[in-house]
């Protein structure tokens, strides 16, 4: 599953059409918009193996909107969007990606830019119980929670570059935990990232390369 199956499985199979009617789009708008927006989203996604507690925020996020869904966005989207983009610079980086990408106004851009991430969000905690990984997601984020975060539950506590080079094997689909219980969460884990897949065609590579490049995640949430 990808990040543009979960945006068309939403709200019914209606979410951009929705994100149309909300923001003063057409159809063709709307699509143009959320095709740019996603490769953005996934880059943002997979630069997370580089910030352990900012993975580990995301997964809590995750895990927290996973129980209503991928429904619309709440007036909490735009903490979805920095749960995922981190800085307000790459999320104004990545409005001026999207609206030049699309033909968007960058108004419009920026309005939808949380509903999506509020979407995405929900749709990646729904799809991984769909899965059969529920559970997993629900034990990372409880580990993300603790002191000792990601990296006690991940078995490199005390050693977050050792960390971030699992997290990296992890996001590349080839890792080798320490214990089972180390094991069973690094398959969540695994899982998650697989759907971090943009599905769709990304459009102006160094655009997005720059976007990541400003990428700066928050810690985790108390």
């Amino acid at each position: 599953m990808t990040l543009n199956d979960i945006l068309r499985a939403a709200q019914g199979g209606q979410a951009i059409a929705n994100l149309a009617e909300r923001n003063g789009l057409t159809s063709g708008q709307a699509e143009a918009a959320t095709s740019a927006m996603l490769p953005a989203f996934s880059a943002a996604l997979a630069s997370l193996k580089d910030d352990p507690r900012a993975l580990g925020a995301l997964v809590r996020e995750v895990a927290r909107r996973g129980q209503d869904g991928p429904g619309a966005a709440d007036e909490a989207g735009g903490d979805a969007a920095a749960h995922v983009f981190g800085s307000p610079e790459a999320v104004g980086k990545t409005v001026d990606h999207v609206a030049a990408v699309s033909g968007v106004a960058p108004a419009a851009v920026a309005a939808m830019l949380p509903e999506v991430a509020s979407i995405l969000l929900g749709g990646l905690g729904q799809a991984m119980a769909t899965q059969g990984h529920g559970g997993a997601l629900g034990d990372l984020a409880a580990a993300a929670a603790t002191e000792g975060g990601l990296s006690a539950a991940l078995g490199h506590a005390g050693d977050e570059g050792g960390l971030k080079g699992f997290l990296g094997s992890i996001f590349g689909g080839s890792h080798q935990p320490v214990t089972p219980e180390a094991a069973a969460l690094a398959g969540g884990m695994a899982a998650l990232a697989a759907m971090f897949v943009a599905g769709v065609q990304a459009s102006n590579q160094a655009s997005l390369a720059a976007i990541a490049a400003t990428m700066s995640q928050p810690p985790p949430m108390a």
